[in-house]
């Protein structure tokens, strides 16, 4: 039997055949170790980084591809939309319309029998898009004269909204009631587009 301590490493050719497969196994673990560490471990850590990019890339594919099979109907909205945006733009009074739609609400109340003791511009309220050009009304009239030219105000070609309403009884003489109607009607333009940047 060979004594382990009798054994010489530059006689490894010498020595019997199973101290040199043992020594051959423990070489050969200490290089897959080696190897392990300094090549495979990192490759794996690629491999890792590999993998999580592929997986969002695939997230990625999956929207753009639902966004591409969603275009179609996208632009079918956006066709809708931009035809009624020309409706709404249509109904909107434009600057030098403003003074004849106040007139025109005026020959609405005349038409409908109510007398009117003030009809007038109100202050200009701006909003983000668009500004709320508020007009000021106080009339008397009958209840039914009154639904009348409610009804007229809103058949209008332009879009004008009555808001506030407060009623008032002012007399009751015999079968007529006379109401006062103080109401504010609004009417809406667009801004104009800003010219960007300097």
């Amino acid at each position: 039997m060979t004594e382990w301590q009798d054994l010489e490493l530059d006689e490894i050719a010498d020595w019997p055949r199973i101290p040199q497969c043992l020594a051959a196994l423990v070489l050969a673990l200490a290089l897959a170790g080696v190897g392990y560490w300094f090549w495979l471990t990192p490759a794996q850590t690629t491999l890792a980084g590999l993998k999580q990019r592929e997986a969002a890339l695939h997230q990625q594919l999956v929207l753009r591809a639902n966004q591409a099979a969603a275009l179609p109907l996208i632009r079918q909205q956006l066709t809708t939309l931009g035809g009624r945006y020309q409706q709404v733009v249509q109904q909107l009074p434009e600057e030098k319309e403003l003074a004849s739609l106040l007139s025109g609400i005026n020959d609405i109340g005349i038409r409908n029998g109510l007398e009117f003791q003030r009809i007038e511009w109100a202050p200009t309220v701006e909003h983000p898009l668009f500004f709320e050009l508020p007009i000021s009304i106080e009339l008397t009239g009958s209840y039914e004269e009154i639904g009348q030219f409610a009804a007229a105000v809103a058949a209008l070609s332009r879009i004008v909204t009555l808001n506030d309403f407060k009623l008032d009884l002012v007399s009751q003489p015999s079968s007529v009631v006379v109401l006062k109607l103080t109401v504010s009607a609004s009417t809406y333009r667009f801004k104009p587009p800003q010219q960007g940047g300097t």
